[in-house]
């Protein structure tokens, strides 16, 4: 066992999205800089490609077929248990700061305290253009992206804000307490997350008329898979764009939120190291999913092209040796990593593998 762990998810970021993973243009200064001296991994993916199945995937540190919480309508309530379980039996200080994407507040899902978390709306969730049962497929009134795309301030941009305050502080609480134990904190952001909506001076790094072509469009003779077609044209965001800036918008949109999640991420180890725990703390940072971002016609997450699929993740602590690592790893072996670096017990079999 070996200090403190600090846990950094994002919602929806995609794997190549960072400077340091060799993107042309996105600018993320503080996700570099957190790259030099970590671990990067080159191959990370998520276990499903939709929010709350993977949350619960990762907390279980079981694949999904294994847990059967398959849709966003099947929060995780703390069954199986997981990593925040075990760490709890074993009297570490495990909280949380943030999204969780569980079902509700007070379920026993493996935290001492859960502070300001978001959670499945109702506890109840829904499934949007269900393949299984087409004649009862679901569509959504409103534009998943949401109805206005550009510069400014959304409830999602606010409550990452709020997310950032309520950490520092609790990075302030936590050195000043005379509790010796090592802990453990996630800290979930929702940033780059819809609605494609980002303050202004991230949006503005993106000039539209420097934005190259998205890959393999429709539109430039590049037919999708049939069952891709099929999921599409239950929510097709890309036929509700107003005009073609508006398009445009979305992509710069996209690509700010990351900006601007890398700046959330910025301030919340300056935090730490301003609090004089950060040499005693390993830090990793990953996302639940990517995001399509307009390639191949494509929004949001929900298939297994490698924007929507791969993740990023990073590990930066005392027992790591900087550099990237090729092999393919996924969430579930992140979680049993986090058992692993506390030496605590999780009982039953899982696939993962501690990184």
């Amino acid at each position: 066992m070996t200090g403190n762990l600090l846990i950094i998810m994002s919602d929806e970021h995609q794997a190549r999205a960072m400077g340091c993973a060799g993107h042309p243009f996105v600018q993320t200064p503080n996700f570099d800089r957190l790259a030099t001296d970590s671990l990067r991994f080159t191959n990370a993916y998520t276990p499903s490609p939709i929010c709350v199945p993977t949350r619960a995937a990762f907390a279980a540190g079981r694949y999904v077929h294994q847990i059967r919480l398959w849709d966003n309508a099947m929060p995780y309530i703390g069954d199986p248990p997981g990593w925040g379980h075990a760490l709890q039996s074993k009297d570490i200080p495990v909280e949380s700061i943030g999204k969780l994407h569980y079902r509700k507040a007070d379920d026993p899902a493996g935290f001492d305290v859960e502070h300001i978390p978001m959670n499945v709306v109702g506890g109840v969730g829904m499934v949007w253009a269900s393949i299984r049962k087409e004649d009862e497929r679901i569509s959504p009134d409103a534009r998943m992206l949401g109805d206005y795309i550009g510069p400014g301030d959304s409830k999602y941009t606010d409550y990452d804000a709020a997310v950032v305050t309520r950490t520092r502080q609790w990075f302030a609480e936590r050195a000043a307490d005379d509790d010796g134990r090592p802990w453990c904190l996630f800290v979930g952001l929702v940033a780059p997350h819809f609605p494609l909506v980002v303050p202004e001076r991230f949006f503005n790094l993106y000039p539209l008329e420097a934005l190259p072509e998205v890959k393999l469009h429709p539109r430039d003779g590049h037919p999708r898979h049939p069952w891709v077609e099929k999921q599409n044209a239950f929510m097709d965001s890309e036929s509700k764009f107003r005009d073609e800036r508006e398009r445009l918008t979305a992509i710069a949109a996209y690509y700010g939120l990351c900006s601007w999640l890398d700046s959330n991420v910025g301030e919340i180890l300056s935090a730490l190291e301003a609090s004089g725990m950060a040499g005693d703390t390993t830090v990793v940072y990953t996302s639940d999913h990517g995001d399509n971002a307009g390639a191949r016609g494509l929004w949001g997450k929900s298939n297994m092209y490698e924007e929507s699929a791969a993740v990023p993740l990073m590990i930066r602590g005392p027992r790591v040796e900087p550099g990237t690592c090729d092999t393919t790893v996924s969430l579930i072996d992140l979680s049993e990593t986090v058992t692993d670096h506390f030496g605590a017990d999780l009982p039953g079999r899982r696939p993962g593998r501690s990184l």
